[in-house]
């Protein structure tokens, strides 16, 4: 008699799928390192699973995932090393609220599905540019902590 599989629940897949399609790609790239700094791995892991809680799908998940990126954001904004990290952390604060009007506008009714895939297609993409610098700055922050101990 053949194994069974255990039931897979489609929107569990559909999840899945979304996830792989922008934290992978990342995680891949900061593998290594993050399997040699099980500290930061955690950290990682905390934010992603954050952000992928809420549905960018629905205009009240954008806002979820918005609120989410706030705190990345204000976390990269408070570890930043130079003004050049400073003033990428503020226009993604601005970049937020300009995309937290649009989802607001987008919950109302009249609003067509071709501007939501507009708006989950930019946030999307702004989740990916913060959370690779997060990972970034969690290296960073890493290294030069083991650095201090060392010397």
């Amino acid at each position: 008699m053949a194994p069974t599989l255990p039931a897979v629940n489609k929107a569990s897949l559909s999840s899945a799928a979304r996830v792989a399609k922008w934290a992978l790609p990342l995680l891949l790239t900061a593998g290594r390192w993050l399997q040699e700094h099980p500290e930061a791995l955690e950290q990682v892991r905390e934010q992603i699973k954050k952000l992928l809680t809420h549905n960018t799908a629905t205009p009240e998940g954008m806002l979820e995932t918005i609120e989410a990126l706030r705190d990345s954001v204000a976390f990269l904004a408070a570890s930043a090393d130079d003004e050049a990290e400073t003033q990428r952390a503020e226009a993604w604060a601005k970049q937020l609220d300009a995309y937290e009007q649009a989802a607001k506008l987008l919950a109302a009714p009249g609003s067509s599905g071709k501007e939501k895939k507009q708006l989950k297609k930019k946030l999307e993409a702004l989740r990916s540019e913060i959370l690779e610098a997060s990972i970034t700055e969690h290296r960073e922050d890493a290294d030069a902590a083991e650095g201090s101990t060392s010397s």
